[in-house]
């Protein structure tokens, strides 16, 4: 197995899949994520394949798992983890509003040292243990 740039993905001999995946309709944070995501079922290793591509070379972690599926799973998951970056880009301003709202309506912050007498000792300091 080269170094070089491979097609979809190439079965080696000795039970791996190399893929590329390219940069451009995959940005790298999708790739890690969803490489991520597959570590409970294999080893997955990521390579700088050129400017606009990374290689992702995987290996079963049990004997006998089917390294070809996994590796058509990923390009699944691609796809999904895909849509769902440029679903949270699209709607991260209605987001940022509605989480801003629901700090608005609520008053977060321990105002008890804020607004109380001094005399009164709300956080009760001077009380002997």
């Amino acid at each position: 197995m080269t170094a070089s740039c491979l097609p979809w993905t190439v079965t080696a001999n000795d039970g791996f899949v190399s893929m590329v995946v390219d940069t451009a309709i995959y940005p790298i944070d999708v790739v890690s994520r969803t490489c991520f995501a597959f570590t409970a079922r294999a080893y997955v290793f990521m390579t700088r394949c050129g400017d606009d591509s990374i290689r992702i070379d995987m290996a079963p972690k049990e004997t006998g798992s089917d390294i070809t599926a996994i590796a058509g799973q990923l390009s699944n998951a691609l796809l999904e983890q895909s849509l769902r970056a440029r679903i949270a880009e699209e709607t991260r301003t209605i987001r940022e509003l509605i989480v801003a709202q629901a700090f608005c309506e609520g008053d977060l912050l321990d105002r008890r040292d804020v607004e109380a007498d001094p005399a009164e000792d709300p956080r009760h300091i001077t009380v002997r243990r």
